[in-house]
Formats: structure tokens, sequence, C-alpha cells
């Protein structure tokens, strides 16, 4: 028989023991409901960012990149060469710089150090494409190398591509990369076709080749008043026996001043080739011809000169070509042995101390331990004749390591 004080005291711990059990309840139901929220969030982070095989990594459907290298050059060049800022990168104005009269200096930079940052978005049928560079050879007259030596970033590329339109900042149409060669002394030898710059540019893909046609910035060292871009065109043919490629360019060089207007249009062509040798060796032919001016040589001629008391413009015209053969002594080891010629033409009718002639030659080996790092040391000549018969030269070695991300 129950008490009364018996009877109370269950009521007591029944009382307390329901909102206890209901609370049990809601806390299992909460952690189910965070286990699955949790599971949901990693099947999310697994679909929307994952590492791509190819290198770099997806979100969404967008796959990301970075790349680039780290480069460091040592240069020691002769008859007094300045080296530093001024001239890290060897042209025709830096030989002319040169005195017989003095001795050596010595270079250490990393500037040509690159970064670059790449996506690509499948969009319908085709692929959306960005992509952006800088080096290190940007402003400079505030960088000194006392202290801290320190140079601005410069923009290299920075365009957009959809199917096959290209809108932005690349290598020129003008410009193919397989005349540059594997050398040290990147795009430094004497007919090198070389320029980034603005464009819009179509190309049209074939079976064992493609055609590509673009409106690029114009500009010239003479005179600086274009008003039309530069239109080229490059048909490009590749397969197992080779390279070949032709392109050619329509300029327009125009006066617009106080001292009078005028305009010439001009053409250039260029023509490379790359034929495989014996194993993995091969060469690199390349030859460019008409009104070349900045496209060649980093601007060693003029594109155009103004004439007849400032009231006349008159494009230049040079040619130039080089040869680069590369050897691969071992699967880690190999060299390039590169020649390079160019001259204005018609060279009577310019000033004593414009650039006649300028021609270079180089020998390098490199050195690759592991597929990304390379160590390479480069033997280089340069030559420079002005149109008075006044001689530069210049002899250089250059070592330099690099290593690609």
């Amino acid at each position: 028989m129950k008490t009364p004080a018996t009877t109370l005291s269950l009521s007591i711990a029944l009382a307390l023991a329901a909102p206890l059990a209901h609370g049990a309840v809601d806390i299992e139901q909460r952690l189910a409901e965070l286990e699955a929220e949790l599971a949901e969030m990693k099947a999310d982070s697994a679909d929307n960012v994952r590492r791509n095989p190819a290198g770099g990594f997806v979100v969404g459907n967008t796959t990301l990149r970075f790349s680039g290298y780290m480069k460091g050059d040592v240069s020691v060049s002769d008859r007094g060469y300045q080296g530093g800022k001024a001239w890290e990168v060897v042209t025709a104005a830096g030989v002319k710089s040169t005195d017989k009269d003095l001795g050596y200096r010595t270079t250490l930079s990393a500037r040509q150090s690159q970064f670059a940052f790449s996506t690509s978005t499948p969009v319908g049928e085709n692929t959306f494409r960005t992509f952006v560079s800088v080096d290190f050879y940007g402003e400079d007259t505030k960088a000194n190398e006392l202290v801290s030596n320190s140079y601005a970033p410069r923009l290299r590329e920075a365009y957009g591509s959809y199917g096959r339109l290209l809108v932005g900042q690349t290598w020129s149409t003008f410009t193919d990369l397989m005349g540059v060669g594997e050398l040290v002394g990147f795009g430094q030898h004497a007919s090198v076709n070389f320029v980034r710059q603005a464009m819009v540019r179509y190309t049209h893909p074939f079976d064992g080749g493609k055609l590509e046609l673009a409106m690029e910035n114009p500009e010239d060292t003479g005179a600086g008043n274009q008003d039309v871009p530069d239109l080229i065109a490059r048909l490009s043919f590749n397969g197992n026996w080779g390279y070949v490629s032709a392109a050619a360019a329509v300029r327009r060089m125009a006066l617009d001043n106080a001292t009078g207007r005028d305009y010439q249009w001009t053409d250039a062509y260029s023509l490379t080739a790359r034929i495989p040798t014996v194993g993995k060796d091969d060469i690199r032919l390349q030859v460019n011809y008409g009104n070349v001016g900045r496209y060649m040589g980093l601007r060693s001629f003029p594109d155009a000169v103004v004439e007849q008391g400032g009231t006349s413009i008159h494009g230049v015209d040079a040619w130039g070509y080089s040869a680069i053969y590369r050897h691969f002594w071992t699967e880690k080891l190999r060299s390039s042995l590169a020649w390079s010629d160019s001259a204005i033409r018609e060279r009577g009718r310019y000033a004593a101390t414009a650039n006649a002639r300028y021609s270079t030659a180089s020998l390098n080996l490199l050195y690759s331990p592991i597929r990304p790092l390379t160590y390479g040391i480069e033997l280089q000549r340069y030559d420079l004749e002005e149109v008075g018969g006044t001689k530069h030269e210049l002899n250089r070695v250059q070592f330099s390591a690099w290593y690609h991300f």
C-alpha cells in the first residue's frame, strides 16, 4: 500500500524524467541532422574543389592554374658593357655603348622570373579561357642595386579567348616562338621576331595546321602617329616531318603633326621552320624581310624615318635570318648553336650613325637534372656596324638557373 509520501515522490520523479527523455530525443535528432549536413558539405566540397590530374585545381567546372618560373642570371661582359638594370637584355643600342678601352663587368639578376594565372571553363561546345602573366622588367627609374634591388612587375600577357576568337595582349601573330630557340639569352639574337601587344585575332584550325588573322596595336619608332591597326596573317603547317609557318603584315606609317601630314603603306614577311634531324635534334630557321622595324631584333632598325624637312614619312626596310641547331648529348644534357644576321636596306639614304648591320652568335650547354630545373651556360658574341663604317662588338658569358612550376 502506497503512502502519500511514496505517491508524491513517484509523481515528482515522473515529472522530472519526462522533459529529460524528450530532450534526449531532440538531441539525437539534431545530431543526426548535423551529420547529414556535414556529409552534404563534404560532398559539395569534393564536387566543387578538386585537383586536376593535368595540373591546377577545379572549382565547379572551371580549371585554375598557376604557372611560371624563377630564373637567376649571372652575366660577364667585356668592353665596359654597362650591365645592371640598363642592359640586362642585350640590344643593338647596348652594343653601341661599348668601349674597347674598358674591361669586364658582371651583372646578377632575377628579373626574368615570371608568374602566370590561367582559367578554362567549358561553355557550350567551346571553352572560355583567360591568361595573365607578369615579369619584373617594369619601370625601373626608382629602382637601384644598393639595398633591395626592387623592380616593378610588368604585364606580359592578358587575354581571353572563346572558341576561335582571342582578344587582349599576347605574342604578336607576326611572332613565332618556334624561331626563338632554346637560348639562355632568350630573344636576344639579331633577327629574332619578338613582340607582344594588344590584338583581336581569329584562328581557323584545319587538319595539319591553322590560319590566323589579326588586327594588332600599331606603333613605330619614327613618328608614332599610327591611325590604322597592323593587319597580320599567318599560315602554319605541322606534322611528323616538321613545322613550317609563313606570316605577312600590312602597316601604315603615318605622320601627323604641326610640320606635315603624310602616310605610307608598308609590308613585312616572315618564314619560320623547324626540321627534325638525328634523334631528338632539330634545326630552327627563320627569315624576315620588309618593314619589320620593331618586330625584329628588339628595335635594331627603325620602322620609319621623317624626311624632307619633316613633311614626309618613309618606311624602313630590312632583312634578317637565323639558324639554331639543338643537339641532345643525353636525355638531360643538350646544346644549341645559333647564328643570326640582319641588315638595313638602302643604307646610303640614312645617317652615318644609323645601324647598318647587326649579327650575333651563341653556343650553350643546358643541363636538367630533374624535369622542372635547368642550369645553363652560354657564350655570346654581338657585332654591330653603323652606316658610316664604325664597328662595335661585345663578348659575353651568361650563366642561368631556372625552375619551372
